[in-house]
């Protein structure tokens, strides 16, 4: 069973909600990823494809963004990133759901180890 270790600090990926749609690069782990981020207009969500940088292989197209809850968590398999990346608002305020206003202020994708417990 793989766990989140939330006792350690984190880090996270900065997103700039200014630029949707838009892609960036990052390296986790011993891979490149690529992230194009999207605006659901219909539904009122945000989205993200993942694929890997250095072939192009598309892992996840439109995967929704929602609060607290880890991205690509129904679709992981070994070539997606090491981290969990999870959105959450780490500032104390009472957050339930990602908005323009809040998406890359208060709520950020935040990274957290993979632990496996035996």
């Amino acid at each position: 069973m793989q766990l989140i270790d939330l006792g350690k600090s984190v880090s996270f990926i900065p997103v700039d909600v200014s630029k949707v749609p838009y892609t960036f690069s990052l390296k986790l782990g011993d891979k490149t990823y690529s992230f194009l981020l999207r605006y659901n207009e219909q539904g009122g969500f945000f989205t993200v494809d993942l694929s890997i940088a250095s072939t192009g292989e598309h892992l996840c197209y439109g995967d929704p963004v929602r609060y607290g809850r880890p991205l690509f968590g129904s679709v992981e398999d070994d070539r997606y990133p090491l981290p969990v990346i999870i959105p959450l608002c780490l500032t104390g305020d009472d957050i339930s759901e990602i908005t323009f206003d809040n998406f890359g202020k208060k709520v950020k994708l935040y990274l957290y180890d993979r632990v496996i417990q035996s």
